[in-house]
Order: structure tokens, then sequence, then C-alpha cells
């Protein structure tokens, strides 16, 4: 049960949680260069996406994330310039448990959508306005 939370952070969003990627020792395949202004790391984090009005969510995986967004494949429909509210679980590599993770509420700004396929599935790329780590103390 999630009782505690840690307030809004200003700076930019995960950058703190940058430097845990360790960029410089990953393989050079993981890493995509390209017009953006940060380094996209290839990292498939479990990302939630809560729908309005309503208790559903939109399960699926990052495909790509930086210190200001990140890239996902969804089975909703989403609006560019609409504003979203997601959960992203971020690996916290505890030694005796590979199976922890540390809870990340996000606030994104839907830029970029993309019909993929026949259309039951959707590219999405966000920008993280805010986010805030989710404690279970």
């Amino acid at each position: 049960m999630l009782t505690g939370t840690v307030p809004f952070m200003a700076s930019h969003p995960i950058d703190r949680l940058s430097s845990d990627l360790e960029l410089r020792e990953m393989p050079e395949k993981t890493v995509i260069h390209d017009r953006r202004k940060r380094i996209r790391a290839q990292v498939h984090w479990p990302l939630s996406f809560s729908l309005s009005g309503t208790r559903e969510s939109v399960q699926t995986m990052t495909h790509n994330l930086s210190s200001d967004g990140f890239y996902c494949v969804a089975n909703a429909r989403f609006v560019p310039g609409e504003t979203r509210d997601c959960m992203l679980a971020v690996p916290s590599h505890y030694p005796n448990d590979g199976t922890q993770a540390l809870p990340v509420l996000c606030k994104v700004r839907v830029i970029r959508v993309e019909v993929l396929g026949e259309g039951a599935f959707y590219g999405v790329g966000c920008r993280i306005l805010d986010y805030r780590f989710v404690s279970s103390a």
C-alpha cells in the first residue's frame, strides 16, 4: 500500500535517475543518438497510464527513455498535447532482490502519436513535465 510521497521535484525529470543508467557502461547499440537534446537509453521499464474518470489504466513498457521523456507503444489512443499521469517502475537493482522497483509518478505531455500496423497499437512520445517518487513506507 502506498502511504507516503515525496514532493514533486523542480529539476529536470529523472535527471537523478540518469546517473543510475550508467550510460557510459552500456553497450553502444543500447544508446540512440539522434536529433533530440538528450541521450536516450533503450530500457524496457513497466509503465501505467491512468485513464481519466475511471479506475482503469493502460499498461505498457518504455522503449526508450531520457531525462526529458520516453517513447512507448500502447493499445489505446492518445491525443498530442494532452497531459496525463503515469506510473513508471524504475528498477532498483537491489543485490538480493532483482524484482524491486521504485514507483515514480509522472505528469507527462503527449508530444507525438503514430498509428502502428492496422491501428491496434500506437507509438506514443511523451515529455516528462514533473515527477515524484512514491514511497511504500
